[in-house]
Formats: structure tokens, C-alpha cells, sequence
């Protein structure tokens, strides 16, 4: 704040500056998380599956910071910032269709279930699981007779999502960090 005041750099330096060198930063802490996690939850067997997961958490990990370092650089305090960011994260995950389904968010609520930030995410990781030819033969509802009921295709039908969504997604996801 002291060289902001001074004029030394702007604030778009210092966000530009901070993204260059978070982006190696937070590719080690996702891939640090994603190497065990992915397998000892029991994901898709392929690499391409683990790489497209590896990518969305690094994409996540990147919106975050790019959403903490733009909120540093509008309020004058750290208190403020924190208590801003901590509701903002909440209400984006309260309306990211993981808890309340987009069909049952009020029609004056429904811009926060677009601007939240994990809604792509979570739709993305999906896709991921339960798309493609291994989503048609992925059984996840079974009846008492053990017959399959429903199938991870028609899951991401009930839902909406297609399986061009997952680079779309990726694109919204990229736009919320250079945004």
C-alpha cells in the first residue's frame, strides 16, 4: 500500500506480478493434492481423466487467488478483506448447484448460481466422472433386484450438462482469472 500511495507501481502490477508468480506455485500444490487424491477416491482409471482433474483444480486454485489478490487490492484492510471473501465463497457455494439445484434457486437469486465460482468446477468434475463412453457403461443408481437404474450418461442428462460443457466450462474458469 505505501509504494501503491507513492506511486512506485500500480495496482495492476502488483496483481500481474502476484498471478506470474503464483501460476508454477499453486501447479505444485494442485498436483501435490490431485496425485493421491484422484486414486484413493476411486476416479476414472485413465490419465487423461487424472490430467483433465489435475487441470480444474489448478484452474480452481488459480480463480481463488486471482479473487484474494483483486479483493487486496480494493479494501483497506485485512479484517475487511478476509470477512468479504469468506461470505463471497460461501454464497458461491451455496448456489453452485451442488446443494440447491438450479431449478429450485429463486428467480432474483439465479445471476449468483452464473457468478459462482465453483459452479464450473463442480460441473466440469462431472463431466469428467461420468461423460464419455465409459459414463454410458458407469453404472451409479441400482434397484433391489441389482439391475442398473441409472447410468452416469443419463445422470449428466438429468442434469443438463453435455460433454462439450467441460471445455466451456474450462474457458468461463479462465475468464474468471484474467476477469
Amino acid at each position: 500500500m505505501r509504494e501503491t500511495s507513492r506511486g512506485a507501481y500500480r495496482v495492476s502490477s502488483y496483481v500481474l506480478a502476484n498471478t506470474l508468480v503464483f501460476l508454477p506455485f499453486l501447479l505444485m500444490v494442485g498436483l501435490l493434492y490431485t496425485t493421491p487424491v484422484y486414486w484413493l477416491v476411486g476416479l476414472r482409471k485413465d490419465i487423461d481423466g487424472f490430467l483433465y482433474f489435475s487441470l480444474v483444480v489448478w484452474l480452481v486454485l488459480l480463480m481463488s487467488n486471482s479473487l484474494v489478490a483483486c479483493f487486496s487490492a480494493l479494501v483497506p484492510n485485512f479484517i475487511l478483506g478476509s470477512s468479504v471473501i469468506a461470505g463471497l465463497m460461501g454464497s458461491f457455494f451455496l448456489f453452485s448447484g451442488y446443494f440447491i439445484s438450479k431449478e429450485k434457486i429463486p428467480s432474483y437469486w439465479i445471476f449468483m448460481h452464473y457468478i459462482s465460482l465453483f459452479k464450473y468446477p463442480f460441473e466440469c468434475l462431472m463431466i469428467n466422472e461420468y461423460g464419455g463412453e465409459q459414463g454410458k457403461r458407469r453404472c451409479i443408481e441400482v434397484n433391489n433386484n441389482g439391475e442398473c437404474i441409472l447410468y452416469g450418461a443419463e445422470f449428466l442428462k438429468q442434469q443438463g450438462l453435455k460433454e462439450s460443457h467441460k471445455w466451456i466450462n474450462l474457458a468461463l474458469m479462465l475468464s474468471f482469472i484474467i476477469g
